[in-house]
């Protein structure tokens, strides 16, 4: 047993972060003590045999008054840690490792080494707490025109340290360091793990909209969006189900596709309903559970053996009652159709999300996993880590029993011309780019591809050739 010492103050917060750290991803067992120390120190065993590991204590420092105000965050530009002039020997994606919370050691720099004992002035796990928390969205007020916190006012996007899971980096450097004091420890075995998930918002391009309607969009898909493939495919879908009932034709009905793809590769796909309707017009999708097309749709997707869960509506993000409201919705219509699941996930519509609210709500509703955390407007880490891991209210000081699925690529992020706007290749090499960090730290890749973003060939061939080789 490793025994973790550390000083006075903000006791929850620190059983948090070093329970993550040590318990849920190392796999370690550990006890903490809280004390007069002046910064964390890890020694081994009942008695001590000599050798420690200390490392810095910086955020949780932080004088009461200054807690969740900019005063607390970290100080601009953020500093580097150069570990390649030192024998850190962990997987990390680049050598310079940025430091959220420090303070550099005597002899100058981030490590000390002396017989016995190491010491590290990067304060990991502050900085890991920091990040999995979603500290700077309650300190920071900055919203998008959807009420999201948006990617500009990242210090992860400002400091260009977004797409490298830092998290991860801190924990291989921890670990690193256990190691070189006590080589005989053995952590938690991972391994490479896909995520693939689609938030249904459309089910059908074509089928059961007015005729007009229809017209309508395939002159914007024509125009606008610039696809006169798009413009024909969903003028053909709306007359197959209008003159012969013929949904299986339409262009956004590739979930047995989307399927067949995963199963193919030993995957398991997630598709997220829209159990209910808060927003105004269509921003909420146009159909009902109680639709016989989308029932069968949805014991398919059981009968198969993969996952239903909840995409909650546009305003459910700060709304804990509408939500449980949808939640219940959800297993009712489950349950009448014979569809039973351990575990109960999804995601926010438009990925809007607040912190801490709309986790606790998610708590509140008894689902397990939410899996909602990523900028629409930037692929990659917002909460600096590639493991499923527990969550925190920080406005309470509690560790929930929700747990946040980290979503590290949305298509419509890498392809809309709103966000990024890239072509598949490009859009390739983003993705499989981030896609190979998450192999680095045998993490989890969580990647929503939505069934009506197969219309393009060239997407749908992007999405076949990321599947296959996963």
């Amino acid at each position: 047993m490793l025994h973790v010492f550390h000083g006075a103050g903000y006791e929850r917060e620190r059983v948090y972060a070093a329970r993550v750290m040590f318990e849920e991803f190392l796999g370690l067992e550990i006890a903490l003590h809280a004390g007069q120390e002046a910064g964390w120190r890890i020694v081994r065993g009942e008695e001590e045999d000599g050798k420690e590991l200390r490392l810095a204590d910086v955020l949780f420092r932080t004088p009461q008054g200054e807690w969740l105000t900019e005063k607390a965050m970290p100080s601009r530009p953020v500093p580097r840690w150069h570990t390649g002039g030192h024998p850190v020997k962990a997987p990390l994606v680049a050598p310079d490792v940025p430091v959220l919370y420090g303070e550099e050691v005597p002899n100058g720099g981030y490590l000390a080494v002396w017989d016995g004992g190491l010491q590290i002035g990067a304060d990991l796990l502050g900085g890991a707490f920091w990040m999995l928390t979603r500290y700077e969205e309650i300190v920071r007020k900055e919203r998008d025109v959807r009420g999201r916190y948006p990617a500009f006012a990242s210090l992860a996007v400002q400091e260009h340290f977004y797409e490298r899971p830092v998290v991860n980096e801190y924990l291989e450097i921890l670990w690193w360091a256990l190691r070189a004091l006590w080589p005989d420890l053995e952590r938690k075995k991972r391994r490479f793990t896909p995520r693939l998930s689609h938030d249904v918002d459309w089910p059908l391009m074509g089928a059961g909209r007015p005729f007009f309607q229809t017209v309508k969009r395939a002159a914007g898909d024509a125009l606008r969006r610039r696809s006169a493939q798009a413009a024909v495919r969903r003028l053909g879908g709306w007359w197959r189900a209008a003159a012969h009932g013929d949904y299986d034709g339409d262009p956004y009905n590739t979930f047995d596709h989307l399927m067949e793809w995963s199963e193919q590769q030993g995957l398991r796909s997630a598709f997220y309903l829209i159990a209910d309707h808060s927003g105004a017009g269509e921003v909420d999708g146009d159909y009902s559970l109680e639709e016989p097309w989308v029932r069968r749709l949805m014991r398919r997707i059981k009968e198969r053996g993969h996952e239903i869960g909840l995409h909650p509506s546009y305003e459910t993000y700060r709304d804990p009652r509408r939500l449980r409201r949808e939640f219940d919705r959800l297993r009712l219509v489950c349950a009448e159709e014979g569809i039973e699941q351990e575990r109960w996930g999804g995601r926010q519509h438009f990925l809007r999300w607040e912190a801490p609210g709309t986790w606790q709500a998610w708590e509140e509703a008894g689902l397990d996993y939410d899996s909602t955390l990523s900028f629409a407007e930037r692929p990659g880490f917002r909460c600096g880590v590639c493991y499923e891991y527990p969550v925190f209210n920080l406005l309470t000081g509690e560790e929930l029993k929700l747990r946040e699925r980290p979503l590290i690529v949305m298509e419509q992020t890498v392809l809309h011309r709103q966000y990024l706007g890239l072509d598949p290749w490009e859009a390739w090499v983003l993705i499989d780019r981030l896609r190979t960090r998450c192999r680095l730290f045998d993490g989890e890749f969580s990647m929503l591809w939505h069934n009506s973003q197969l219309v393009d060939q060239g997407e749908t061939d992007l999405y076949r050739r990321l599947v296959e080789t996963m």
